[in-house]
């Protein structure tokens, strides 16, 4: 039987956003990634080694949830590799603190979350923007024990895979 506990966001995971300046992109180098990147985390732009030594002290890296905040708010990914990542402050980047990332990704896509995103979101903002620090203050469901979430969060991330596969056929 599952117990479950509503928590804020901010419990669970830490919180950060990408650079706020246009970067200067070239054509090889670290993947830079924004809000039109989440669905495959994957993008033609990249730029300079050097560029993300000095901008980026928290990166994406495997298992971390990276979500849109700007234009699309609340589309969650998860980062599958450790190869290292760029991202501009249209994403959220999400690390988790003992939750299951694909659970945690899922229970994000939920209905109950997805109102808390919306609710506090910037109102007179064009396009649709979320502050970072909003973002940890929306409420969550969970599941109270962690083996629960791993289980759940498996069965998400097979099914992704599932998905995945037949998309390529």
């Amino acid at each position: 039987m599952f117990t479950w506990e509503q928590r804020k966001l901010n419990e669970i995971v830490r919180i950060y956003d990408g650079v706020h300046q246009t970067p200067k992109y070239q054509d090889s180098g670290i993947m830079f990634l924004s809000v039109e990147n989440i669905s495959t985390l994957q993008s033609t732009k990249y730029i300079s080694e050097e560029d993300f030594k000095r901008d980026y002290k928290v990166y994406p890296q495997e298992n971390d949830i990276l979500m849109t905040r700007i234009g699309d708010v609340g589309t969650t990914n998860v980062v599958t590799d450790n190869s290292l990542k760029a991202y501009y402050v249209s994403l959220a980047l999400l690390k988790y603190k003992n939750t299951n990332p694909y659970f945690l990704s899922n229970a994000m896509q939920s209905d109950y979350v997805q109102k808390g995103l919306a609710n506090r979101t910037l109102k007179t903002a064009v396009p649709m923007k979320i502050n970072k620090d909003e973002i940890g203050k929306v409420d969550i469901i969970l599941s109270a024990s962690v083996e629960e979430q791993s289980k759940i969060g498996s069965y998400f991330k097979n099914i992704d895979n599932l998905i995945t596969l037949h998309q390529r056929l």
